[in-house]
């Protein structure tokens, strides 16, 4: 029976983080996939959803043929960078001497894990071991998922088609982007979100502009809204919604909870607590309540961006090696990929003194950066937000065409400590889009400058 230090189940976002921190450490790694390296975020999730509005969004793309857009070139497309992706990322990890071993991972012990592979039956040990064997979604009582009518967000890209109108249900940052998605496509759009306001819990602003641009792709918002029942009539689908609110649809795409990867893992076999949602249930240092087995991103039954997964992944391997470390949620960027992308770092404004901050903030708008005009484009902006007591950088929030690109250097000053007089003084090219950030710093100097003079 081969030995390894560190044992992962489960090869997406979350398990390729943890091989590849592992390995950089030194340890001997195997890494156990079902199926092909990159789970639900390659195949299902983020990765498609890039490629799909990257080939979309491209003139030269032959995806669209007279102007129309070929579903099945589009699904071709996609399946092929996805792909392109996989296969790089397994030639990676091997080269960094991860053992990849694909087939079905099952806990006979805290140590030893057997995989299923087809007809052939091996075993494995391990030191420490880390589930990561993601979730899967999960449908309403009174609305269960039927083929190409009503279907989960994962099954977006399993058989694309493009239905003339479309029901998305659940509105956060997912289903924000799966609106866009079947915009661009050319379906006209429904969401509905339970709560009054789209992405609670984020900065006003960005909580506007998401809306706004929304709005502006004209597709229909409804806020503070619940399903109240739907009917097939005729090949469409009469929606009713709470407040009495009623639109017919082609398709319902569900964008809700979703249940954890655990069953056939033996985790009851070994003392390891489920939630009610078969969630696997851990400790600050995402350990499980059987000592040297660890669990990360969404098998954990949290909501987890691909950010997320990938630092939870980082953080088990350092605590599997003798660390006690816990996910700092305030050092993971919150990224939605719209029209243009929202980038969300640490704290803003009017959160700041729940966390012991006293806050002051900069703004700049994008329409006044030498990058804007350049290119003819408006909309936008950048914060940075400080804290008044010591100066040092506590937040970021970036709306812009590459937000997700330079929220990080919002994030290295905060991780090391900076006061916002070194973003500031930036050094950038002047047409650079990341001027913004100086900008937004330095008014954000200034306001601490101002607060610091007044009595």
């Amino acid at each position: 029976m081969d030995a390894f230090d560190i044992v992962i189940v489960g090869g997406g976002s979350a398990g390729i983080s943890a091989a590849m921190r592992g390995a950089d450490q030194g340890a001997r790694v195997c890494l156990i996939e079902q199926e092909r390296i990159g789970g639900a975020c390659f195949r299902k999730g983020l990765y498609p959803y890039k490629a799909a509005m990257t080939a979309l969004n491209n003139n030269s793309s032959d995806v669209t043929v007279n102007g129309i857009i070929d579903d099945k070139k589009l699904a071709q497309h996609v399946k092929r960078v996805v792909e392109s992706v996989a296969i790089n990322w397994e030639s990676r990890l091997s080269e960094l001497g991860v053992d990849i071993r694909l087939g079905r991972g099952e806990l006979l012990s805290p140590g030893v894990i057997r995989i299923n592979a087809n007809d052939a039956i091996s075993e494995v040990r391990g030191k420490k071991i880390i589930i990561a064997t993601g979730s899967q979604p999960a449908s309403l009582p009174t609305l269960p998922f039927e083929d190409d009518v009503v279907i989960s967000a994962d099954d977006v890209f399993e058989n694309m088609s493009t239905p003339k109108s479309v029901f998305v249900l659940g509105g956060e940052a997912s289903g924000c982007e799966l609106a866009v998605l079947f915009q661009r496509l050319g379906s006209k759009v429904f969401m509905s979100h339970h709560e009054p306001r789209l992405l609670m819990g984020q900065d006003p602003d960005i909580t506007d502009a998401i809306e706004s641009s929304l709005k502006k792709l004209k597709v229909k918002i409804l806020l503070g809204k619940k399903l109240s029942s739907y009917y097939k009539n005729d090949g469409l689908l009469d929606i009713t919604l709470s407040g009495g609110i009623k639109f017919q649809v082609e398709k319902i795409v569900l964008n809700l909870g979703r249940d954890g990867n655990s069953i056939n893992l033996g985790c009851e076999g070994l003392g390891i607590r489920l939630g009610e949602r078969k969630e696997i249930l851990v400790n600050e240092f995402l350990e499980t309540s059987t000592a040297g087995i660890f669990a990360v991103g969404s098998v954990t039954g949290r909501r987890s961006t691909t950010g997320i997964s990938e630092e939870e992944g980082r953080i088990a391997v350092d605590n599997a090696m003798g660390k006690n470390k816990a996910v700092n949620f305030d050092w993971t960027p919150f990224i939605i990929s719209a029209e243009s992308e929202i980038a969300c770092v640490g704290c803003f404004a009017e959160e700041a003194h729940h966390k012991g901050f006293r806050a002051v903030e900069g703004k700049f708008e994008s329409k006044n950066l030498d990058y804007s005009l350049l290119r003819g484009e408006d909309g936008g902006f950048f914060k940075i937000v400080a804290d008044a007591r010591s100066g040092i950088v506590i937040g970021g929030q970036i709306y812009s065409n590459h937000a997700s690109q330079l929220i990080p250097l919002v994030l290295l000053a905060m991780k090391k400590g900076m006061k916002v007089g070194a973003l500031a003084s930036l050094a950038c090219d002047g047409s650079g889009e990341n001027r913004g950030i100086r900008e937004a710093a330095r008014a954000c100097s200034r306001a601490l400058k101002a607060q610091l003079k007044s009595p």
